[in-house]
């Protein structure tokens, strides 16, 4: 199905002739960092050059009410701490149809940041997300929709080739009371499938329900908020370990702007996410993020993103401890809009994590400056 979607894609480009409109992206951020292993003791530092360059393309298609967008990025982060271990090259490709109602498209992702918070080291890695979401109109009292998604993580070094190789795909269904054009109530059923290409022991079926709101959800506040009651059970049974799992998790994503010159983020989530940590098949990942900003000039924003992570594991390590971690991330940045295609700012960010097992804090700062051309 993807495949067939990237050709229906790139006859639509040629079809329209590259009538759209095309941006042309670059970026340099200079940037030093006092922990770049993450780890509590013995720190080394580095100064990181990140540099980005990249493509972005939209179209609507003439008498289908539908808009295709393509994104193309790479780059590479230079480290003057051995580099030849850290350096590292990094892509990002996407392209969908969408309009209101319908969304469906591809993405691939090529990095070696850190997989997930569980872990400091980086890890290489190539993911593959192909993404649908249809629902019927809003005109009506009731509506229907189906949401689908199927994403493939491959990872290139050892040992999280191993360990976390896997496809993930998701398929569910959606029921809608439109409580007006512009907001929408509604109930979710979504089933899981986890496969892994090789730690097999740790592959699943799941299923979520969820209740819901989106759309507009009160003056000014706009997005998606919703819980659910998450199950898994796992497909082979181990000494020691419960088949079955279950929790009430949250998403939410919402965007308040009260001025003009002001704008608000909330976002958060509490769900399973895939653990390597000794004898545990996953953790509980509860997330929390607040971003906001204020135009002190026409030309000048300021914005300040506060966020919190715990993660907490199921079974005790060879100590009998249950290991589970906050963590807490500070970043102030300023940006200065010098033209409408040229923009260039200064950050700061402090990340301290806590864990109640030996050998998992580590305190971080970064600051940098960036500057950044679109045109």
């Amino acid at each position: 199905m993807k495949k067939l979607l990237l050709l229906a894609v790139s006859l639509l480009v040629v079809n329209s002739a590259f009538a759209g409109d095309v941006k042309f992206l670059v970026s340099e951020d200079l940037s030093y960092d006092d922990n770049i292993y993450l780890t509590d003791g013995n720190e080394k530092d580095s100064f990181i050059s990140k540099t980005q360059a990249g493509v972005t393309y939209a179209n609507p298609i003439a008498g289908s009410g539908l808009e295709l967008n393509a994104t193309a990025l790479g780059g590479y982060n230079a480290y003057t701490e051995d580099n030849g271990k850290n350096g590292f090259w990094n892509a990002y490709a996407n392209v969908d149809v969408k309009n209101d109602l319908l969304k469906i498209g591809d993405s691939f992702l090529y990095t070696s940041d850190q997989a997930n918070s569980e872990l400091t080291e980086r890890a290489k890695r190539l993911n593959n997300n192909f993404y649908l979401s249809a629902k019927t109109s809003t005109d009506k009292k009731f509506g229907f929709g189906v949401v689908a998604n199927d994403s493939y993580d491959y990872y290139i070094d050892n040992p999280w080739k191993y360990d976390l190789t896997r496809n993930r795909l998701n398929a569910g269904v959606q029921a809608f009371y439109n409580i007006s054009s512009k907001t929408s109530a509604f109930v979710e059923y979504v089933y899981t499938n986890i496969a892994y290409r090789d730690n097999t022991n740790n592959d699943s079926d799941g299923s979520a329900v969820a209740l819901g709101v989106e759309g507009k959800i009160a003056q000014k506040v706009s997005g998606v908020a919703k819980v659910n009651y998450v199950m898994r059970d796992y497909s082979h049974d181990m000494e020691g370990y419960s088949s079955y799992e279950d929790l009430v998790g949250y998403y939410v994503a919402l965007s308040w702007n009260p001025t003009e010159r002001n704008t608000v983020r909330l976002s958060g989530e509490r769900r399973f996410e895939e653990s390597v940590y000794e004898n545990n098949r996953y953790f509980t990942d509860t997330l929390v993020s607040l971003y906001g900003s204020h135009k002190l000039s026409d030309k000048l924003t300021a914005g300040l993103t506060l966020a919190y992570e715990n993660m907490a594991y199921d079974r005790a390590n060879n100590n009998g401890v249950k290991r589970s971690d906050d963590l807490f991330t500070v970043r102030p940045e300023l940006d200065y809009q010098f033209q409408e295609w040229l923009s260039a700012g200064v950050w700061y960010q402090f990340r301290n994590r806590d864990s109640n097992t030996n050998g998992n804090d580590y305190a971080s700062n970064k600051g940098g400056v960036f500057v950044k051309a679109l045109f």
